[in-house]
């Protein structure tokens, strides 16, 4: 018999639950229907389940330990070692106004992250067009079947929290453009997949860091695009985001959100990593896959909440608009040169 402690924050088609077992022992199960939305949900799953057993060996004890792994019925399991003094990174990063705690926890990332890609993998610019047209192009194709998110797409222009910007499908065409300019470095290495603050696991007590929930279909492994997913969390706060309601109203969508000192801490620090790190058109690819994340999750977002499908595509949207000011400026700060 199986007892439920606690649910947690799951994926958007996937439950994961604190559980006891007969004997006493505690651990996290995460499950998934074998039936239902089996491309965004059992698919995933499985790619996780995958590259934690992979991921065991590799790199031991960056990630949790899978115990065991099976099926109920219609529903296939995994069960992950838990952490008892384990807090999640987001909501720890949110709620905390002690520099010196960020800065410990900044250090253990940054650690697990250099572990993680220290391994060189050639790559080459030809996984841009297979990028876009997988996690951009096909993702937007997958929502053509929602009448709500068609009717939004025929604004040319959103007004996003009061700033008027250009639809995201209004500069697709510049968007490629500056992505295959400026991906010029086309090395790839072992990555999470999907390191927002949410998948990452914070144990104070020991400074150390946990990575949960990898993720497998990215097309393109490179440590730019882990550094855009650390910056999904931090400067485009999709968790803060995530768990707040939207006003849509025609082409104009408003959600302020209250601020969060820590948040904008570790974003400025990430921001000053990023600068010392990379050149300034690996910068712009950074921003470029940050947006990109808006987009992929579409599907996703699709399934669960129409309104935060259209939400999201339209922070990619004022995403964009920034991150082709910045590319004008580079431009133009180059030629003057």
């Amino acid at each position: 018999m199986l007892e439920i402690i606690k649910s947690f924050k799951g994926g958007s088609l996937s439950s994961t639950n604190l559980i006891k077992n007969d004997q006493g022992q505690v651990f996290v199960r995460k499950s998934v229907s074998l039936k239902e939305n089996r491309e965004y949900g059992f698919q995933r799953w499985y790619s996780q389940l995958k590259k934690l057993q992979r991921y065991a060996v590799q790199f031991p004890g960056v990630f949790p330990d899978v115990i065991s792994f099976g099926k109920n019925d219609d529903v296939a399991y995994f069960d992950i070692e838990y952490f008892p003094g384990g807090v999640n990174a987001q909501e720890f990063i949110e709620s905390c106004d002690d520099k010196n705690k960020i800065d410990s926890f900044f250090e253990a990332l940054i650690e697990i992250m250099k572990r993680l890609h220290s391994t060189v993998i050639g790559s080459n610019d030809g996984a841009v067009d297979l990028y876009i047209h997988e996690e951009i192009e096909q993702r937007i194709e997958a929502c053509d079947q929602n009448k709500t998110f068609t009717d939004f797409l025929k604004h040319k222009e959103i007004v996003f929290n009061g700033v008027r910007v250009e639809s995201f499908i209004q500069s697709l065409d510049q968007y490629k453009v500056m992505f295959q300019e400026c991906y010029t470095n086309a090395s790839e290495t072992f990555t999470h997949g999907n390191i927002t603050l949410e998948n990452i696991l914070y144990v104070p007590a020991e400074g150390r860091v946990i990575l949960i929930d990898p993720y497998e279909e990215n097309v393109i492994d490179s440590v730019l695009a882990e550094y855009s997913q650390l910056l999904q969390s931090t400067n485009s706060k999709y968790e803060m985001y995530n768990c707040e309601d939207s006003i849509i109203e025609g082409n104009q969508i408003t959600l302020e959100l209250k601020g969060s000192f820590g948040m904008d801490y570790l974003n400025n620090k990430i921001i000053h990593q990023m600068n010392e790190k990379f050149t300034e058109e690996e910068n712009i690819v950074i921003r470029l896959l940050e947006v990109s994340q808006f987009i992929r999750m579409l599907p996703f977002k699709m399934e669960v909440d129409e309104s935060k499908m259209i939400f999201f595509y339209g922070l990619a949207s004022y995403l964009l608009d920034i991150v082709k000011n910045d590319y004008s400026l580079m431009n133009k700060a180059s030629s003057n040169e």
